[in-house]
């Protein structure tokens, strides 16, 4: 490869998936990564039905109000990274995974947008290449942290993440927020003990924004959205991506997890 070439990198064809099926096809692509069989990859994608998801280690019970989910019809399940509880609403987000091996996560001894120190290495390179995208949107992006690194418009948050490392592949995924709905989002996550709904509700209205609710552009489409977020991340690492969907093997793999793994109810509650 000349010193002029870009790395290829995989892009699996943007898609809206279940709950359960986004976290098998993640794990899958973990997966084929640390085993070779797949050079780093980078997706988009949504969620059909809406879907509530919480950390490896959280509590069930604590974090999820199972019968508000079940009377909106939203699916829940467990991620195999850390991070809180999450509503991901069908209409409401657009997704992101970044499965690569850590060695070749871009070292840059600047970005564009200034961290806070307490962000690890990792997540800087990742939420640079998140923030040119959304920048392209006609946003400024500045840094902040609830909970977990995260992206802030106006000083609101507009995108959160999560990521695992498993034999030095990092799998990052996370959220890149178009609409936010704080009623429905507080019927299905518990708030905190001592906290109101009420409470809750007004700080999400106050901290928590998306893109098509801050843009001007009404016209605004998923495509250009993903489109963009797609440049950003070329450009920041420095690589071309080059659409290669599942493999049969990978699709056996992702029905298995499905099955084992993301609709057992003994995963889905390990932390009762």
């Amino acid at each position: 490869m000349s010193s002029n070439s870009k790395e290829i990198w995989r892009y699996i064809p943007f898609g809206k998936y279940s709950g359960s099926k986004n976290m098998a096809i993640d794990e899958t692509l973990l997966n084929a990564v640390i085993n070779g069989n797949s050079p780093n990859v980078i997706r988009f994608y949504q969620w059909n039905p809406s879907t509530a998801s919480i950390g490896k280690h959280q509590s069930f019970s604590a974090e999820i109000d199972e019968d508000g989910a079940k009377s909106h019809n939203v699916d829940i399940v467990r991620r195999i990274s850390g991070g809180g509880a999450v509503l991901h609403e069908s209409l409401g987000e657009i997704t992101y995974a970044v499965i690569c091996r850590l060695e070749d996560l871009p070292k840059i001894k600047k970005t564009l947008h200034i961290f806070d120190d307490s962000i690890s290495t990792r997540y800087k390179i990742i939420l640079e290449a998140l923030a040119c995208g959304i920048e392209r949107l006609g946003m400024s992006i500045n840094i902040g942290k609830i909970h977990c690194p995260a992206l802030f418009t106006e000083g609101k948050k507009i995108s959160g993440n999560a990521q695992i490392i498993r034999k030095n592949v990092l799998l990052q995924h996370g959220t890149i927020l178009l609409k936010v709905f704080p009623e429905r989002m507080y019927e299905i996550l518990r708030a905190p003990v001592g906290i109101s709904y009420t409470y809750m509700v007004k700080s999400v209205r106050s901290k928590v924004i998306g893109i098509m609710q801050n843009s001007k552009d009404k016209e605004i489409n998923y495509e250009d959205i993903v489109s963009l977020m797609k440049s950003g991340f070329e450009d920041v690492f420095n690589i071309s991506l080059e659409k290669v969907p599942f493999s049969p093997k990978e699709e056996a793999e992702i029905d298995s997890l499905i099955k084992n793994r993301y609709e057992n109810e003994k995963w889905l509650k390990k932390y009762q």
